[in-house]
């Protein structure tokens, strides 16, 4: 499970992460203190988890956890304050649980059994594997094996099949986090590809490398930090 904890303050930030561990020891945690800092895990990585602090120096916890659910649907939302008056708030957020400082180890380890369950639920939908997408005048449900890659576009993203191109209001990292179970992989911060699809890895120069795949002619950069991931997977 891949969790980020974000909140300003370094003592709670590394108090949370230490119970969080003593409950899942297998956990990637990851730690932000800003708002910038977690608009960059936003962009370039995908979590199952957001531990946030409401009072995130001058930034307001409910507004980024409306950020969070708006790029990474799946992922669930842990508000971590010393305020209860959020309460209400995070409730309309869907927000997984609210932990209230000084953090108990019973307590936090409730709040990662929840987490479990939730993610036990979320691996049974994806055996569906279908997308309902907007075709501008309809909508159509599309067999996830008819998707070459997915690009970003304008903050959005455009879906490409063999028979044509979708655009779509959602952000890459919602179809990341949605198809990371269906051999999908993040080639780079602005391609999401379909690996049944790779014909080729080609040297475009000295230093960088691209992909062809079936079914389309378009030559699409590998990231340099994805690069030996991406080899890996063959």
């Amino acid at each position: 499970m891949k969790i980020a904890v974000v909140d300003d303050e370094r003592p709670a930030r590394s108090e949370l992460v230490y119970l969080i561990r003593q409950c899942l020891p297998e956990a990637e945690i990851r730690e932000a203190d800003s708002a910038s800092k977690l608009m960059e895990f936003l962009e370039k990585e995908v979590f199952d988890a957001f531990f946030v602090d409401i009072d995130l120096g001058g930034a307001n916890g409910t507004t980024l956890a409306s950020m969070i659910r708006s790029r990474q649907p799946e992922a669930g939302i842990i508000f971590a304050t010393a305020y209860g008056e959020y309460a209400v708030r995070a409730f309309e957020l869907n927000a997984t649980d609210y932990l209230l400082k000084p953090f108990d180890l019973e307590r936090v380890r409730k709040t990662v059994e929840r987490l479990g369950k939730k993610k036990h639920q979320e691996d049974a939908d994806t055996d569906l594997n279908k997308l309902m997408i907007s075709t501008g005048m309809a909508f159509r449900v599309l067999d996830v094996s008819e998707i070459l890659f997915i690009e970003t576009e304008n903050r959005a993203c455009r879906i490409h099949t063999q028979e044509g191109s979708y655009f779509q209001n959602e952000p890459l990292s919602y179809y990341e986090a949605r198809l990371r179970e269906k051999r999908f992989f993040r080639i780079h911060k602005s391609y999401l590809v379909n690996l049944e699809y790779v014909r080729e890895m080609i040297l475009l120069n000295s230093s960088s490398y691209g992909i062809r795949l079936k079914g389309s002619s378009q030559v699409l950069p590998i990231g340099r930090t994805q690069l030996r991931e991406f080899r890996s997977l063959f």
